[in-house]
């Protein structure tokens, strides 16, 4: 983050939240229509309704708008909700996904990509537990935050810039693996769920009134009782919920709520981040105090409550996320903490700076509720000589100094301060260790083993520090009270970090002694950023890890002239008073020590450091400590301080009186900020009641004054001891002269070395800085460069509204004068004298500077331009170049007559010591006279510098003449021997390379004999050959140029398929902003002219340009030999050197004056996340391009209804340089009445024109003559590489063989894909394809494998741009620096007076049309959905299928009754689809109204349902299948080996495969209707499918069903299977009498057996009685 941005962090701005849903998975609904809600603080947003599928594919963009502050954004949360769409009742919520944005924020480019999210059961007080245990699926999702302060980049950024690592596109399968890419927040600790208990025990509050805590977390709220009219509530209330830890929620938001005028009002809020308070285990907290500040004015305490987090884990891996609460016993604090009663004493010494004229000043302090005395005094004018009136004040306490003081009751934690003191020890001591390296760096600028040494000892100090620290047990609790998790966790945190970094700290060392003395240079530069590094995280640990028993701020207040003046916030417990240890070691804090104390004013609202916003500085001591330890804290202060009395203190020492150097050498003022001519400046310093001044210099961005400021016998309170520890800030102010009154430029401060009495005499910059022999002389000498004297320059920032306007390269110093000096004869008055010290004075070197002005652009500032002629001013340091009178402007750019200028400048030796390069436009009047129109500061002046290049003195002896001396140059590298003719030039080159190159003709020697083959020229190019597999290789005429986009897209080894296509570059953002290409700025340098800035209230300062400046720059080292001067008169050094021009430098200057014509084609590919702009639905944009006052407009082919439209339209334009250097290309809404813009974007036109990267034509990967990948540039591939070596003046490339030799390197052809369509042709010999291929195919192939690797290649060393497809991002004029969408285009440039060859045809390719023909066979394995009237469990079943519209379903018949879960169709189902296979996506056309037709875009999916069919009752769903048939598993053989799929399955493309025919598993229903009391197995179908072509389709018809042609046979079903309700009789026979027929039977065998019985018995009586008795 940048200062403004880091300054202006909390101003208000605008947001884009933009959202991509891309699809879902494992929903677990599968017969509903499905969509997605996404909610963002009251804004919502749906996507279109998918149907009848577990995996609904969405794919649509929303983008949400949010004005506020970054604060504001990051609290709010965004919901996305899978909503079950129903006909006669609200929607259901089937699962639902929160993100924390603050989780967004803290990603890389601030966004995730493709991340799967899991869908949790909806947030709901009446949901049941068995309905939240249930898997809700998952959702993939794009989630960015785009900021109009901070420029962000998105998810479409390579990591590195190799073409093979640029080709990786977001649109590879490895995406769909969701537990890779799940959406959450990267910790150790292993997902798990957890139970969260937040208490709140009761409050204390300023006000008296009626309040209640509010707790929301991701979309729950929780509130406590309502405690009326009172300040100290007591709730004693427990809030809890489960959910999962680490999660994309993570921030929990208490606020403070209070009853007001009849409504309730948010008094105070606080923020609490699960992750930071979890360290290393799950989050807890407490029980502490929570301190709270008005939300409005955040210096307004408000109160404090006592509160407890604690979480547990849970066995169910799915939390319900329902609120619970309950009311608890209250809290015993005395089991943690002990209250004390402390002190609070602030002792004002001294005020400077006081930016009020008022007489009188009043102090006092606060700390929560509590305040202090008032402290008075007189206000009064410093002394010193002033050019204007001074508005600032100071004071001086006069004996005895008195105090403002209170009391308060805070919990006594001193202890657990011992672990945040020994953090900040360490951070302090690494800072003061870098910052003595410095000292050595610029004490030794050029020797880097004796840099590696004094960075070895210091890495050994700081080890030594650690250890010390671990050894001492500083993280260790002396407490008598009971510890809390939190303490416990934050104790085992800080020891695991501790304990690592003597590891980090080894390896830094380690780095150092093993690395090779050429790169020892880069390795200190490494290893002093990762320190740094390092020490920013060390500092980071001591706020991060401090969020428990803090105290609150303590606020110091000063007011004068009854105006409330500024205030200084503090942390309390850094001055706080640590009692005597029993081991005899004393904590040091800042208790009262004298420090400087500096007061911002009140309405600054700004977050960093030094914005400029400085109302007073005051010297004074603080302290905290606890009142009965009062007597200890005298007697440990007795040395310093005496106390008179309670609230009134004396020193010691008196005064103790010093002598102020102040040297202050150069400035960079920022441009901008000047009326109308550069204004002379100057800097003011004020320090205690003395002000002093440098003289004015003369209008000049760059002013140097080499100025002493003096102030003798300064008298300053205490002892000097007490200014060493914390040396006195010294303030300073900017000042621009006006005619009427001075302009402030900027307020900074600089702090002071002080050196005591005793050091005076050691800390010269000769006795210091020389390593010792052991670690302890070595740590000695090293601490002598921290007091040093003088001090080092250092360049001190100067900001006025929160923007850094200016940088003084500036040192302070105060050296203790002995009371043997006489000080009354010491001047009072400060002194200023010029010439600062040798010892810190830079040493000074000669540079060449060369200026190229190229012109300005793009300007837009019409009056300006018809006042008058112009010209350019260049300044560094004392050099002033100038360009010739401007030419007529054409259109928007303006060149000049004269556009060369050169001379000599004077530059530091250390490189952080130059000046800054500054370019002003100046108007010439008629009078003679100049103004300043705008200025622009040239970043990064070392970029020009040619070190390998030196420039020498050279004394011509043509006329030995003592008057005349001219200047010649003699350049150690480069090859020039063919633009000058005699003797007579002044520029003379010798080539460095022909000194220590070899003779080529061993190489070709070797060459030819075959030694030193082709292979061993290039082995990479190679490596592919023996790779090629015929069978893979499609038709070539059935490519085009969309072929290659696609397959640029991804870049997978085992797809070999992907490797016979050719490929091009698609680089994520522009083309200017690759590195690579040095930014297409190697030509010049483009830098905006400022007119001038305007400030803001609460948002950065905003620059008025009005123009571009495009200049050429080199900077030489110039050795300047010494040479006799006989005539006296001078140096014998011009510095300007007339007519020492480059011949280069002339052909440079001859094309700046030239014109060319130019045509310009743009290739607009597709569009990328376009915002809509539409209300309802994406946008219907089209594309229109400006140029030389030209517009071309595309409005009549427009997208419908598309985030991502692609165009693929070409517009051919014609332009003039430079008067048309500015492409503009705008993307536009379509609408019936007016087309609203949706972003445009800029392309300089000049930058790529004459760029040495030749960015006019990419070059293509392979050379071939004709097909999809044909060469279309102008130049054949061997004249550019002729052309190119004669430009850099070495020998044109030697083909001999197969091999090329260009500047003593060998190349050989690393052609590849043409070669195996060639050897496919001719497969009987190689001989015959070397036949084929021409001798100048070949020399066309091996000029281009050079051209591809010119990096290599030393004459040479940069890239070319290849074939390339760029991604520029599109922006608005009212939402500047906001993307709104990004737009994939390439531009070709070719003159207009030569043959342009035919352009690029990427008119879209229609989507094909293909007939799918699904022949569904059987299924086994189906889950029982009914049972008959004798309990048999049973289905009728059948299956649907559908491909783009699902009410287009088809059916089979019915299998009616399988009992074994075992059906059989063999029934055809016929789908017809448009399928592009570039896109890999099905086209789906509907009219979305009477005239308006829309578009949909997806993957081409077949959709099959297994049903079971009912009579009276709604069918029951059974199972279901989804085939991509583009990417589809190869189904199994049989269905005994047919199981659910691994993840490693191998896919197909069936659009190539044309056929398939095996087993799928099915995914049944998981909640089946009746259960089976037997074990099922998995469901599977088998299927036979075929893709046919359009042509296909119409020669070989088949008809549906069991329909011909090609009519399929009926399937072998039992006889049990029919339709009951058509066939009585079969139902009977089937199904009634198989099931009553045993029962039939017995009941007749029973009826006989009865009626048998009967007549029997009815017999058996007559029987009987026809027997005679006897």
């Amino acid at each position: 983050m940048s200062y403004t941005e880091e300054c202006f962090a909390g101003a208000p701005q605008e947001f884009l939240i933009c959202v991509t849903v891309h699809k879902a998975a494992k929903v677990g609904v599968s017969t509903e229509d499905l969509y997605i809600r996404v909610s963002l603080d009251k804004m919502s947003k749906s996507t279109k309704s998918y149907p009848n599928t577990e995996n609904p594919y969405f794919n649509e963009y929303f983008v949400f708008e949010f004005h506020g502050t970054l604060t504001e954004l990051l609290r709010l949360t965004i919901l996305f909700e899978l909503k079950k769409h129903m006909t006669y009742k609200k929607n259901i919520v089937v699962g639902e996904l929160l993100v924390d944005l603050h989780s967004v924020w803290n990603q890389p480019n601030h966004g995730y990509f493709k991340k799967w999210g899991r869908l949790e059961a909806p947030i709901s007080a009446s949901q049941n537990l068995e309905a939240s245990m249930d898997s809700h699926g998952y959702l993939q999702v794009d989630l960015t935050i785009v900021s109009q302060h901070i420029a962000t980049i998105g998810g479409l950024r390579a990591e590195e810039q190799d073409t093979q690592h640029m080709n990786k596109w977001p649109v590879d399968h490895d995406y769909d693996d969701i537990e890779k890419n799940l959406l959450t927040n990267g910790n150790s600790f292993a997902p798990s769920n957890i139970r969260y208990y937040i208490v709140f025990y009761r409050g204390y509050f300023v006000r008296q009134g009626t309040y209640m805590i509010q707790v929301s977390f991701a979309g729950l709220i929780g509130k406590t009782p309502i405690v009326k009219n009172t300040s100290t509530p007591v709730w004693n209330h427990e809030i809890n919920f489960a959910w999962m830890y680490p999660s994309v929620a993570q921030h929990l938001l208490i606020l403070i709520m209070s009853h007001e005028h009849l409504q309730w009002k948010c008094v105070a809020e606080f923020e609490l981040s699960l992750e930071e308070i979890a360290f290393k285990g799950t989050p807890s907290l407490g029980p502490t105090y929570l301190h709270f500040y008005d939300t409005v004015n955040p210096m307004n305490y408000v109160g404090r409550i006592l509160m407890e987090l604690r979480s547990e884990p849970l066995e169910e891996s799915v939390p319900g996320h329902k609120l619970n609460f309950k009311t608890l016993p209250g809290l015993d604090e005395s089991r943690f903490w002990h209250d004390e009663i402390f002190l609070v004493e602030f002792l004002p010494v001294l005020g400077h700076h006081i930016q009020a004229p008022a007489s009188s000043y009043k102090i006092y302090a606060r700390l929560a509720e509590h305040s202090s005395n008032v402290l008075e005094g007189p206000l009064r004018p410093p002394t010193g000589r002033f050019r204007s009136t001074i508005h600032s004040r100071c004071f001086r306490q006069e004996y005895p100094l008195r105090s403002c003081m209170f009391r308060v009751r805070l919990p006594d934690n001193r202890a657990k301060y011992e672990s945040d003191f020994f953090i900040m020890e360490m951070a302090i001591f690494m800072r003061s260790e870098l910052d003595i390296f410095k000292v050595f760096q610029l004490k030794h600028p050029q020797k880097n083993e004796e840099q590696a040494k004094c960075l070895k000892d210091i890495l050994g100090f700081v080890l030594e520090k650690v250890k010390g620290g671990l050894d001492a047990h500083r993280f260790d609790h002396e407490l008598q009270p009971q510890r809390t998790p939190w303490d416990i966790n934050r104790q085992l945190y800080l020891l695991d970090f501790f304990a690592k970094l003597p590891a980090k700290l080894g390896q830094l060392r380690q780095k150092l002694r093993s690395v090779l003395l050429e790169h020892l240079d880069a390795a200190i530069v490494n290893v002093v950023n990762k320190l740094h590094l390092l020490v920013a995280e060390i500092a980071a640990l001591s706020s991060m890890t401090r969020l428990q028993d803090e105290w609150p701020e303590l606020v110091l207040y000063l007011s004068a002239g009854g105006k409330d003046l500024g205030v200084c916030k503090l942390n309390s417990k850094l001055f706080v008073h640590m009692p005597q240890r029993s081991d005899k070691r004393q904590q040091e804090t800042l208790s009262f020590r004298l420090r400087s104390f500096t007061f911002k004013a009140p309405t600054c609202t700004h977050t960093c450091s030094n914005c400029g916003c400085t109302s007073a500085t005051i010297l004074g001591c603080l302290t905290v400590l606890v009142e009965r330890e009062r007597k200890d804290f005298l007697s440990m202060v007795s040395g310093d301080w005496t106390s008179v009395e309670p609230m009134v203190w004396k020193p010691n020492a008196g005064l103790t009186h010093f002598l102020c150097h102040v040297y202050i050498h150069q400035a960079k003022v920022r441009p901008g900020g000047e009326k109308k001519n550069l204004s002379n400046s100057y800097v003011r310093i004020l320090f205690a009641e003395h002000a002093a001044e440098t003289y004015s210099t003369p209008g000049s961005l760059s002013p140097i004054w080499n100025a002493v400021i003096t102030l003798n016998a300064l008298g300053l309170p205490g002892s000097v001891n007490s200014y060493v520890k914390n040396p006195p800030l010294i303030c300073l102010e900017f000042y621009n002269t006006e005619r009427m009154s001075d302009e402030l430029v900027g307020i900074g401060c600089v702090a002071a070395s002080v050196i005591s009495e005793d050091r005076a005499g050691e800390s010269h910059w000769d006795d210091a800085g020389g390593l010792g022999l052991t670690l302890r002389k070595s740590s000695e000498k090293l601490r002598s460069l921290k007091y040093l004297s003088p001090p080092p320059l250092k360049w001190v920032p100067v900001a006025k509204k929160g923007s850094v306007q200016a940088e003084v390269l500036m040192s302070a110093e105060l050296i203790e004068l002995s009371m043997e000096t006489g000080l009354q004869e010491l001047a009072t008055e400060p002194l200023l004298d010029t010439g600062i010290p040798e010892a810190i004075r830079p040493v000074m070197q000669y540079y060449i500077l060369e200026v190229f002005f190229v012109g300005l652009r793009n300007y837009s500032k019409s009056i300006m331009s018809t006042a008058g002629k112009r010209k350019i001013k260049v300044m560094m340091g004392d050099l002033v170049l100038s360009s010739g009178p401007s030419t007529s402007r054409i259109r928007n750019s303006i060149n000049f007559l004269v556009p060369y200028a050169s001379g000599l400048v004077s530059l530091p030796e250390q490189q952080e010591y130059w000046p800054a390069i500054i370019a002003t436009d100046v108007m010439l009047s008629g009078f003679s006279s100049e103004s300043t129109l705008g200025a622009a500061l040239i970043p990064n002046s070392l970029s020009f510098i040619h070190r390998e290049q030196t420039l020498m003195f050279v004394q011509k002896q043509k006329f030995p003449s003592n008057d005349s001396v001219k200047v010649s140059v003699h350049e150690d590298e480069g090859v020039d021997d063919e633009d000058e003719e005699g003797d007579e030039s002044e520029w003379q080159e010798e080539d460095a390379a022909s000194q220590g190159g070899s003779n080529n003709l061993w190489t070709r020697l070797l060459s030819s004999l075959g030694l030193r083959t082709s292979e061993y020229a290039n082995r990479r190019g190679l490596t592919f050959v023996g790779n090629l597999d015929s069978d893979d290789l499609i038709e070539e005429r059935e490519f085009t140029w969309w072929t290659k986009f696609y397959n640029s897209m991804y870049w997978t080894a085992a797809e070999m398929a992907h490797e016979h296509k050719h490929r091009l570059v698609i680089y994520p953002e522009e083309l200017e902003k690759q590195p690579q290409f040095g930014y297409l700025q190697d030509w010049a340098v483009a830098v905006p002219m400022v007119h001038r800035v305007k400030f803001k209230k609460q948002a950065p300062p905003r620059e008025d340009v009005y123009a571009t400046l495009k200049l050429q720059l080199k900077l030489t080292p110039w050795k300047y030999p010494v040479i006799e001067d006989p005539g006296g008169g001078g140096d014998g050094v011009g510095r300007l050197i007339p007519n020492a021009i480059n011949p280069r430098s002339q052909a440079i200057i001859r094309s700046l004056g030239e014109s060319v014509k130019l045509i310009v084609r743009v290739y607009v590919v597709q569009g990328l996340q376009m915002r809509p702009r539409d209300l309802k639905g994406d946008s219907d944009c089209f594309v229109k391009i400006t140029l030389a006052g030209k517009t071309m407009s595309d409005s009549a082919n427009y997208s419908p209804n598309q985030s991502n439209p692609v165009f693929g339209r070409l517009f051919e334009l014609e332009a003039t340089l430079p008067g048309d250097n500015m492409l503009k290309v705008e993307v536009y809404d379509h609408d019936k009445l007016r087309d609203d813009v949706i972003g445009q974007t800029s392309i300089d036109l000049e930058d790529r024109w004459r760029s040495r990267h030749r960015a006019t034509v990419g070059l293509a990967n392979e050379y071939t003559r004709s097909g999809y990948n044909h060469w279309h540039d102008v130049k054949m591939p061997s004249e550019i590489l002729v052309e190119l070596c004669k430009d850099r003046r070495i020998q044109v490339p030697y083909f001999y063989a197969d091999v090329v030799e260009v500047d003593g390197m060998l190349f050989a052809d690393d052609t590849v894909i043409s070669k195996g369509r060639l050897s496919d042709r001719f497969m009987s010999s190689f001989l015959e394809l070397h036949i084929f291929l021409s001798d100048e195919d070949m020399q066309e192939r091996l000029s281009l494998a050079v051209l591809k690797n010119l990096d290599k290649v030393p004459s040479f060393g940069y890239k070319l741009v290849p074939e390339h497809v760029e991604t520029r991002s599109l922006c608005r004029d009212d939402y500047p620096n906001v993307e709104q969408g990004k737009l994939q285009l390439w531009i070709e440039l070719f003159e207009s007076n030569i043959y342009v060859p035919h352009p690029i045809d990427i008119t879209p390719v229609p989507p094909a049309q293909f007939e799918v023909r699904v022949v569904v066979k059987s299924v086994h394995g189906m889950q029982p959905a009914d049972k008959n009237i004798f309990g048999t469990l049973m289905s009728d079943v059948y299956v649907v299928g559908w491909c783009e519209d699902e009410n287009k379903r088809q059916s089979t018949d019915i299998h009616y009754r399988s009992f074994a879960g075992q059906a059989s169709f063999n029934w055809r189902l016929i789908f017809g689809i448009k399928y592009s296979p570039n896109e890999d996506l099905m086209v789906i056309r509907r009219k979305a109204g009477l005239l308006e037709e829309i578009e949909f875009k997806r993957p081409p999916v077949i959709y099959l349902q297994v049903w079971d069919k009912d009579v009276l009752s709604r069918d029951d769903y059974l199972a279901a299948l989804e085939l991509n048939l583009s990417n589809m598993q190869l189904p199994f053989p049989s269905a005994d080996l047919c199981k659910p799929y691994p993840a490693n399955r191998k896919r197909i493309n069936l659009f190539k495969r044309k056929r398939i025919h095996g087993w799928f598993p099915l995914l049944s229903n998981p909640k089946p209707l009746i259960k089976s009391p037997t074990k099922m197995e998995s469901g599977k179908i088998e299927l036979q499918i075929e893709v046919c072509n359009e042509a296909e389709a119409s020669s070989r018809p088949a008809g549906l069903g069991y329909d011909p042609p090609m009519a399929l046979e009926a399937p072998n079903r039992p006889d049990t299977s029919f339709n009951p309700l058509t066939n009585p009789l079969k139902s009977f026979g089937y199904i009634l009498w198989p099931a009553i027929r045993k029962y039939v039977f017995w009941t007749v065998f029973i009826v006989i057996l009865i009626a048998a019985l009967v007549f029997f018995f009815s017999k058996m009586s007559g029987k009987l009685m026809g027997i005679p008795l006897e």
